[in-house]
């Protein structure tokens, strides 16, 4: 996998973002914030690893 520095970076803002999100989710929806995190990344890795697929 040849990735760039850039692209690094937008993975990296993009896990980060996600994380985020899932810890807000869990705080208003009352669930298990390592649960929803968890199940939150894997979703975005899931995703971004079809897209990569989709452009190759």
């Amino acid at each position: 996998m040849d990735l760039q520095k850039s692209q690094l970076d937008q993975i990296g803002r993009l896990l980060q973002s996600s994380a985020n999100t899932s810890a807000e989710i869990a705080e208003i929806s009352g669930e298990d914030k390592t649960t929803v995190t968890l199940l939150g990344l894997g979703f975005t890795l899931a995703i971004t690893g079809f897209l990569r697929v989709l452009n190759s």
